[in-house]
């Protein structure tokens, strides 16, 4: 399937709650549990075309939702504030402005 895996499965983590049980189980058993086509089309009881519309409808949802919510960008710009707080901190435990104006940066 198209995309990069690693980012599907994370992107799978935040929005697979949005997908239908469907589409979702079948993004788990390729992406999560590495089950071939053949192998979640007879699991699930559809064609091998089936799920293979399924995981490309899902895939696509969820970029399209990321593209949206960016929850995932958030986290991983807020992770960078959080290392360099981290690091500021092990370098200089008097430094508390320079750590407080990165945590102002700090988006939800």
């Amino acid at each position: 399937m198209d995309g990069n895996k690693t980012l599907i499965c994370v992107l799978f983590d935040i929005y697979g709650e949005l997908l239908t049980q469907p589409v979702a189980d079948s993004i788990d058993m390729y992406y999560n549990e590495d089950l071939s086509l053949s192998e979640i089309a007879e699991n699930i009881g559809i064609s091998r075309q089936g799920v293979r519309d399924d995981l490309k409808r899902g895939v696509e949802l969820l970029y399209h939702y990321e593209d949206k919510l960016r929850l995932y960008e958030k986290y991983r710009a807020n992770s960078k504030l959080i290392e360099q707080c981290r690091t500021l901190l092990k370098e200089d435990p008097a430094d508390v402005k320079r750590v407080a104006a990165l945590l102002d940066s700090f988006s939800l």
